[in-house]
């Protein structure tokens, strides 16, 4: 699918992104403080965007703040469940053209029964760490919706996907609040920013996030601080 399709599509979902706005954010990006998460959380935000010269820029930034290929991949791996197969095909694409994978093998092979047992322990562990004691209200709307969702969810969304190894929940969860603000889904953004506080993300960082993309963002932005504002966090 062509980039000019992604960008419609996006348009479709936020109009009020600002992608002029976002690349001089990215221009002026020097923190001092939780550097590679907060670089993390802007390359999310450009996977939401489907911008090739924003995700170059971020990459780019992402670099100069200590990040390797693997991090990145993480981010991109996680990001079909929040925005989809093609954008994160895309994403991949883009990010094997930047820093390709050294050692690419196929993984096509059946699921085990180890495997299973563990994504749907891990899965369950992690959805109950990032709802807390919204789980059991979460468990019962969903599974009175559609039952196969909640299932999915803990064993595809938390259990084989952000209990990967290669990133810490921390960051994993900044990133998706981050690319949430580019789609703004009050719902998910307000479950993602206490969910990032629940595993253990300071406020102050997940303000910094928040205040990264700022205006960028645009209806995301203001959601997202109404969010804080009604957790009681600012």
């Amino acid at each position: 699918m062509p980039i000019s399709t992604f960008r419609r599509y996006l348009t479709v979902m936020n109009a009020s992104v600002d992608l002029e706005r976002f690349r001089s954010h990215l221009a002026d990006f020097c923190p001092r403080q939780n550097s590679h998460i907060r670089a993390l959380a802007l390359y999310s935000a450009a996977i939401a965007m489907a911008d090739e010269e924003i995700l170059d820029r971020t990459i780019e930034v992402g670099q100069k703040c200590g990040l390797e290929r693997q991090q990145f991949y993480e981010i991109v791996l996680q990001s079909y469940l929040f925005l989809g197969f093609p954008r994160m095909l895309q994403a991949a694409e883009h990010l094997d053209r930047h820093i390709p994978s050294p050692n690419a093998v196929s993984m096509l092979q059946k699921i085990n029964t180890e495997e299973s047992e563990t994504w749907f322990a891990n899965g369950l562990n992690l959805c109950r760490r990032v709802y807390s004691e919204n789980y059991l209200p979460l468990k019962q709307k969903v599974e009175a919706l559609a039952p196969e969702v909640f299932r999915w969810m803990v064993i595809e969304g938390y259990g084989k996907v952000l209990s990967r190894p290669g990133l810490g929940i921390i960051d994993r969860e900044l990133a998706i609040v981050a690319c949430l603000m580019i789609e703004n889904c009050e719902k998910q953004l307000y479950s993602h920013i206490k969910g990032a506080v629940n595993v253990g993300a300071p406020l102050e960082l997940v303000h910094q996030v928040i205040h990264d993309l700022g205006e960028a963002a645009g209806d995301g932005y203001a959601v997202s601080l109404s969010i804080f504002d009604r957790l009681g966090m600012s």
